[in-house]
């Protein structure tokens, strides 16, 4: 009896280890924490560690990933449509219990397989006589790639050594994944459409769809930035991440890979970096990619207006309206640093969406007249009618008055500041007994006119 049941729990777990590993990549989320035993020094280790990091593929239950191993058809499909962005709507699929099996039965993942059966995403080669652990071919991935992502009919024609051998069916769909980048041919020049995917290879068109932008993932588990700091936290390497969004403090899981031009580093050497990562389900850190290093270009002038918009982008374009009242586009590095005069020493996250426009702002330029610092100003105002103007510009007093508060009531350099009407536009000049409105920052006595306003 003992040997029998011993034998039972052998059986068992041999048959858990052999499951495929989208069984465990679906139910477990992308949480692993272990390093897979048997990619080191393999082409695709950063692919595969990033798409494991995003949870498409977290290996098998030994640790091992297999990336020499054949890519099979059910887990194609299943891959392809989580990169797609159908996982939720699969997940609410549901099954009649008494309901007769499909024409396409397989051991796991029914619900992806239906769908795709569904959506015609399946090639019909693939589909005829199917079967879920036949290994999947080049020309068959193509075609559930463009299907499944809508892609884009080709403009133009790819040429390969043996496109003769593509089937006709199937030449739209490679002509799109190769005009897309997704795919690509080998150095001879062949396709190889009847060629097998290996398991890391589908890890590398994965980790191609998610730098492209095609694979569909949580938009709060993406991050980006620079690293100004890195330290060992008692909940592990801590990481503070600085963008033109604010400075945040990020926990990185004990499996976090840092990768700067294909070479793996450690996380205590990416100070300074600009970098784009992945977050696991539980928010940590799971995976960075070092996209270049601050170059530190000093500021070599600063200059003042008033905040009109902004324009996301690589890089993002900052538009003031300046002092001779007019609009200037300026690019933003990414490392700019960002602060608010009102907030005194106070963290403030994402300070460009709660800018306003009119908002006056300091901006710091490097030689190339690219934005390294900006400085929301604590403007004042005051209204009163002009007095006199020769070297300075006086205000009218009013009366003796008691208050120990100070009021400026004339203004050096006043001439720095723009001249406008109510409504914002440019006036040559200003003359005694105007009333104006002046908007000016500074120390008591040491007052700088951005703005005079004539208000009658």
């Amino acid at each position: 009896m003992k040997f029998a049941h011993k034998l039972l729990l052998l059986t068992v777990l041999a048959a858990i280890l052999c499951l495929p590993s989208a069984v465990w990549a679906v139910n477990s989320g992308p949480v692993v924490e272990a390093d897979f035993t048997d990619i080191k020094g393999h082409w695709a280790r950063q692919a595969i560690e990033k798409v494991a990091a995003i949870g498409l593929d977290q290996g098998f239950p030994d640790y091992t990933f297999r990336p020499n191993q054949p890519l099979t058809a059910l887990e194609a499909i299943q891959r392809v449509l989580n990169a797609a962005g159908f996982a939720e709507q699969i997940a609410k699929l549901k099954q009649s219990k008494n309901a007769p099996p499909g024409a396409y039965p397989v051991p796991w993942g029914q619900n992806y397989m239906d769908f795709a059966v569904q959506q015609k995403f399946i090639p019909e080669d693939l589909l005829k006589n199917f079967r879920h652990d036949r290994p999947i071919n080049r020309s068959q991935l193509a075609v559930l790639l463009a299907r499944s992502l809508y892609l884009p009919t080709a403009t133009g024609s790819v040429s390969f050594t043996d496109s003769n051998a593509m089937p006709t069916d199937d030449l739209p769909a490679i002509e799109s994944v190769v005009m897309q980048g997704i795919l690509a041919g080998y150095p001879d020049g062949s396709f190889r459409p009847q060629g097998q995917v290996s398991r890391g290879e589908m890890a590398a068109v994965l980790g191609k769809l998610y730098d492209q932008g095609w694979l569909k993932m949580d938009a709060k588990r993406k991050i980006e930035g620079w690293v100004a700091a890195v330290s060992q936290g008692k909940n592990g390497m801590e990481i503070q991440l600085n963008s033109l969004k604010g400075t945040q403090k990020i926990i990185a899981n004990a499996n976090c890979k840092a990768y700067w031009q294909g070479q793996q580093i450690p996380l205590q050497q990416i100070v300074n970096y600009r970098v784009t990562g992945i977050l696991d389900t539980k928010r940590r850190l799971a995976y960075l990619e070092l996209l270049e290093r601050r170059n530190f270009s000093p500021v070599q002038r600063e200059t003042y207006g008033s905040y009109l918009r902004h324009a996301e982008g690589e890089p993002l374009i900052l538009t003031v309206k300046d002092l001779l009242c007019e609009e200037v586009d300026y690019p933003v590095a990414w490392d700019a640093e960002i602060s608010d005069e009102k907030a005194k020493g106070k963290t403030n996250k994402d300070l460009l969406k709660k800018l306003k426009a009119g908002q006056f702002v300091k901006l710091g330029l490097t030689s190339n007249g690219t934005v390294k610092s900006l400085t929301i100003l604590d403007v004042k105002n005051i209204t009163g009618e002009v007095d006199r103007i020769d070297r300075a510009l006086y205000l009218k007093k009013r009366g003796s008055g008691s208050s120990k508060k100070y009021v400026p009531d004339h203004f050096w350099g006043w001439d720095f500041g723009r001249l406008v009407d109510k409504q914002g536009n440019e006036i040559s000049s200003i003359q005694p007994g105007d009333k104006v409105k002046i908007f000016y920052i500074g120390e008591p006595f040491y007052e700088r006119v951005l703005e005079i306003q004539k208000i009658n």
